[in-house]
């Protein structure tokens, strides 16, 4: 065999390579047998051979793993352009955005993602990589890409591009089509030698932008900013496969407490969707620091920031100086520290969010639900009324009552009162109608030592005070009301809310919060106060896609509380005489 020397070796070619790299040193060339097939082979060959061993070990290895991928085969241009494509090394808002959408894709087999972020932490290139990524494992793959403007768009698409065309030669995929809208790949890493992925580019500018597309992997950017984003989402949405490996994922600025990206946000957060809440506050990038005065002395503000997130005077001092360049609102919003206060911009929000947040709600002492054919509210685990405080026999309350029509739209809420501005019990739910809802109340009320009743009288108010005055409940609310011509004074039951009443109100609610006056333990009611926004025509009301049932009842309260506080407990009979005087409540009813 001219001095070569045969050696016979298993088919596998790990154990040929073992073999063969023992013997190459010594002779021109080995024989390899295959199934019986003896074929010569020099160093080349096994170099061919090794070389497509570990080809094939490291696309194994990258299936599984973005973070490798990224580091090995993604090169990016950084912030500072003078270094060129370098590595794509993951910065800490983007690992901790790997870890949670892996630990969803393991749970759920899918990605769906919502992201909530400060600028310039990367998100846009991370999104840009995975997309990437997914759509080169993946066998007819439809990619979309969709972006608030078209310089956003061109960018995300050039960046892709590179992508491509940056990778190592021998993993990199083949460009089938690439024009200014798509690039259609065939990747080394498909078992189907004619299997492609299509990427697909799309600008947010048209109520039917992406209409009609059926993708697998979607990432959509700036979703805050988009014109027409109910529009869009929902024919996006409509095409999106809920198979296994799919993935969607929604990132954004805040833009106000407004719009879609809004309203998924909310959603996710309370659980109402299925994307996952992912927020990236400002302080976990490195790079938002300077070097602080040596003479720096922080505000009680900065003190309260420092603690609360584990900063330095570093990240402090930058801070400072970003609010000294856009002013404190623009800078809650690009660089918030906390989920709400990214939609704190324009004022919008009327209630001071950090007040609320220091508002920690508390643990009900117990969970109940109106039986109407017993009167009674029965233990329940999922029921509407919760009792935070049960009745102090010695102490008076004062009971406030928003009506909704009960067809499951608005809610229909009630906040119970003690003189020391505390809520004791909170009840909501947007299946009662009005007429039951009055038999509620009246229980309610005389459960709370007959309890001084407010029900908003406005539309569907006045028939649960009817029923309420029917029943001969005793301690109806009856506000007093000037006349517009005559001036003449009268009284009528309930308190109407109107544009004269409401912003005082709302007020009233806003300082005792402000001031720290206030006791709110419902997780429900912080909730709503947290998206009851100022319009831009001065008016107030609940965000889009959002409730404000409870706040109404919660202010009427309030304003109830304070313009009767010196009257409660004051009258002749007293609150135990007053309950005797009407069937004798048992006490354990609740």
């Amino acid at each position: 065999m001219g001095g070569t020397k045969v050696i016979r070796v298993p088919i596998y070619i790990g154990t040929l390579i073992r073999l063969t790299q023992r013997n190459t040193h010594r002779q021109p060339g080995v024989l390899k047998h295959i199934q019986g097939t003896t074929i010569d082979m020099n160093k080349k060959d096994i170099a061919k051979l090794l070389k497509e061993k570990q080809r094939r070990s490291r696309l194994k290895d990258y299936e599984n793993d973005f973070s490798r991928f990224a580091q090995e085969q993604i090169q990016i241009v950084t912030k500072d352009v003078s270094q060129g494509f370098v590595p794509f090394t993951f910065n800490e808002a983007q690992k901790i955005i790997t870890e949670k959408l892996e630990e969803q894709k393991n749970a759920t087999g899918k990605v769906r993602a919502i992201i909530l972020k400060a600028r310039q932490q990367g998100i846009s290139t991370y999104c840009a990589g995975r997309v990437f990524w997914k759509s080169y494992y993946t066998p007819y793959a439809r990619s979309v890409v969709m972006a608030h403007d078209s310089a956003t768009s061109d960018a995300l698409f050039n960046m892709s591009k590179n992508l491509i065309r940056n990778m190592e030669g021998d993993l990199a995929p083949k460009e089938i089509r690439s024009n200014a809208k798509e690039i259609i790949i065939n990747s080394p890493a498909m078992a189907d030698k004619d299997a492609t992925a299509s990427y697909r580019l799309y600008t947010a500018g048209s109520p039917e932008a992406g209409r009609g597309t059926t993708p697998t992997i979607a990432h959509c950017s700036e979703v805050a900013f988009w014109q027409h984003d109910e529009k869009i989402l929902a024919g996006l949405f409509q095409g999106i496969s809920s198979a296994d490996g799919t993935e969607v994922i929604l990132e954004s600025t805040a833009n106000g407490a407004q719009g879609e990206f809004y309203r998924l946000w909310k959603g996710a957060v309370d659980g109402d969707n299925e994307y996952l809440p992912i927020f990236l506050p400002w302080f976990i990038t490195p790079e938002y620091t300077r070097e602080p005065p040596e003479d720096m002395e922080l505000t009680v503000e900065e003190e309260k920031l420092r603690d609360k997130h584990s900063l330095d005077n570093g990240q402090i001092y930058w801070r400072r100086l970003k609010i000294a360049e856009g002013g404190e609102l623009k800078f809650k919003q690009e660089y918030p520290s906390t989920a709400d206060e990214a939609f704190i911009m324009s004022g919008s929000n009327v209630f001071n969010l950090e007040r609320l947040d220091a508002l920690v709600p508390q643990s009900y002492e117990r969970r109940s639900e109106w039986d109407p054919s017993s009167k009674m509210f029965d233990e329940n685990k999922e029921g509407s009324l919760f009792i935070y405080q049960f009745p102090d026999w010695d102490s008076p309350y004062v009971i406030a009552a928003d009506v909704a029509l009960g067809v499951g739209q608005d809610y229909s809420a009630a906040v119970v009162l003690n003189k020391n501005y505390e809520v004791v019990a909170h009840y909501r739910n947007n299946r009662i109608d009005p007429s039951m809802w009055g038999d509620l109340l009246f229980y309610l009320g005389r459960y709370y030592n007959n309890a001084l009743l407010a029900v908003e009288s406005n539309s569907m108010g006045i028939a649960t005070l009817q029923k309420l005055d029917s029943m001969g409940y005793i301690n109806l609310y009856r506000q007093t009301k000037v006349a517009n011509v005559s001036k003449e004074e009268g009284i009528r039951l309930g308190f109407r809310t109107t544009s004269a009443t409401k912003p005082v109100i709302i007020a009233n609610l806003k300082n005792l919060i402000e001031n720290e006056e206030i006791l709110i333990p419902s997780v429900q009611i912080i909730k709503e106060l947290k998206d009851y926004i100022s319009t831009d025509t001065g008016k107030t009301e609940a965000a889009p896609n959002c409730y404000d049932d409870s706040v109404i009842a919660l202010a009427i309260g309030c304003e109830v509380l304070r313009t009767h506080w010196d009257k409660l407990g004051t009258s002749n009979v007293s609150w135990k005489q007053k309950l005797s005087t009407i069937e004798q409540v048992d006490t354990n009813w609740l």
